[in-house]
């Protein structure tokens, strides 16, 4: 059986899946697609400030450091 559940708050899932009738021993194969661009990891990493140190530091890495496969 095949269902498309669109635009579900992740919260809500479970109380969703148990709405249609879907056990919980069933076996399901899951696809995710966030509505959001941001993941929540870059999202805390940016309004953490964790990179800002970068800002003050700019010889700290360049583009040279980037390492490129062999072409």
């Amino acid at each position: 059986m095949r269902y498309v559940l669109e635009d579900i708050e992740a919260g809500k899932l479970p109380q969703e899946v148990e709405r249609r009738g879907i056990t919980a021993r069933q076996r399901l194969r899951v696809t995710l697609e966030t509505l959001e661009n941001d993941l929540p990891l870059a999202c805390m990493a940016e309004e953490g400030h964790a990179f800002d140190f970068l800002k003050d530091e700019p010889n700290l890495y360049s583009e040279a450091d980037i390492k490129r496969p062999n072409v």
